[in-house]
C-alpha cells in the first residue's frame, strides 16, 4: 500500500482544501455544534441526490450500517471538537493541534489494523508533539483552546483508522453517506439536550449560508469522498501525516485574510513558527522515508 505520484498529489490537493475549513469556522457567525450540524446535514442531503446517479456495485450489511453509523458520531464530535478549539483561540492554533493525529495514528494504526509497530513512526510523532509543546510555552492564553484541539486531534486519529479499516470490505461513497448521517443524528441530539433544535436555528445570514455550503458540499462531501477512497492505496498513518499539511495551509489562508483586512488575531510568537517547523520537518522526514521505503 505505498500508492502513486497521482495519489500523494490528490491527497495533497485535498488538504488544501481542507486548509479551507478552519477560516470558514471562524468566519461562519454560529457556535461549533451549530457548524456541524448544517456541515453534516448539508453534506448528507448531497450525497444522497448523489445517491440517484450514482450505484454503489456493492451494499452493506445492517452491521456494517451500525459501525458506519457509530464512526460517524467520531467524525461529528471531532469537527464539533476542532470547531470549539478555533473559536477559543486561533485559526492557526486550532490547526497545529491537528498534527498530534499523527501520534495518535501511530498508537492506534497497529492496533485496530493488527500491523507492525514502527519505531520511525514514533519518533516522527514526538517531534511533532515537541512542536506543540513549544506552540503551548508560547501561547498560554490559549490553553484551552489547545487542549480541546488534541482532543480533536485524537478524534480525528480515530475515525482515521476506522476508515482505514472500512475501505477493506466497504465502498467509500456508502462510508461517507452514513458517517455524515451518523454525525448529523449526533449533532441534532447536543443541540436538543441544549434546547437549540428550533426553528431559530435556522435564522443563518446569506453569507453564513454560502460559507456553510462551500464547507458542507467543496470541503466535506467531496473532500471526505476522496481521502477515504485514497485509504485504498495509502496508509493512515501517511494520510494522516499528509494532513498536517493543512496548518501551513490554513495559516497562509489566515494570515493573508488578516492582512489584507488589517487584523492580527493570526498573528502568532516566534515560539508558535519555531513549533510549526518542526512538525513541517517531520512531515517531510516521513515522505522521504516512505519513498525510499517504496523505491527498495
Amino acid at each position: 500500500m505505498g500508492g502513486t505520484l497521482k495519489h500523494y498529489l490528490i491527497l495533497n490537493l485535498i488538504v488544501f482544501v481542507w486548509g479551507f475549513t478552519g477560516v470558514l469556522g471562524k468566519e461562519i457567525d454560529l457556535s461549533a455544534d451549530k457548524i456541524v450540524f448544517f456541515r453534516m446535514g448539508i453534506a448528507f442531503t448531497s450525497l444522497l441526490l448523489i445517491g440517484f446517479f450514482y450505484r454503489s456495485k456493492r451494499s452493506i450489511t445492517p452491521v456494517q450500517l451500525a459501525i458506519l453509523l457509530g464512526t460517524g458520531i467520531v467524525v461529528g464530535l471531532h469537527w464539533f471538537t476542532f470547531f470549539q478549539s478555533i473559536k477559543l483561540s486561533t485559526v492557526s492554533v486550532g490547526v497545529v493541534c491537528m498534527s498530534s493525529t499523527t501520534l495518535f495514528t501511530a498508537i492506534l494504526e497497529p492496533l485496530i489494523l493488527k500491523r507492525t509497530w514502527l519505531l520511525s513512526e514514533f519518533v516522527l510523532s514526538l517531534a511533532i508533539v515537541t512542536g506543540i509543546v513549544l506552540i503551548i510555552g508560547f501561547e498560554p492564553q490559549y490553553i484551552s483552546g489547545i487542549m480541546v484541539g488534541l482532543i480533536s486531534a485524537f478524534l480525528a486519529a480515530l475515525f482515521g483508522v476506522l476508515n482505514g479499516k472500512h475501505i477493506r470490505t466497504m465502498p467509500s461513497f456508502q462510508i461517507t453517506k452514513y458517517e455524515m448521517l451518523g454525525g448529523f443524528v449526533t449533532m441534532a441530539i447536543i443541540l436538543a439536550g441544549t434546547n437549540a433544535l428550533n426553528q431559530n436555528l435556522f435564522e443563518v445570514s446569506q453569507t453564513d449560508w454560502i460559507y456553510l455550503l462551500i464547507l458542507g458540499l467543496v470541503c466535506t462531501t467531496a473532500a471526505f469522498m476522496i481521502s477515504v477512497w485514497l485509504m485504498k492505496f495509502l496508509t493512515p498513518f501517511t494520510v494522516s501525516m499528509g494532513l498536517n499539511m493543512e496548518p501551513i495551509y490554513a495559516i497562509i489562508i489566515a494570515l493573508t485574510l488578516g492582512y489584507v483586512r488589517g487584523e492580527v488575531s493570526e498573528k502568532m510568537s516566534t515560539g508558535f513558527y519555531i513549533g510549526t517547523c518542526i512538525i513541517i520537518g517531520a512531515i517531510f522526514i516521513n515522505g522521504y522515508l516512505k519513498n525510499k521505503k517504496t523505491a527498495s
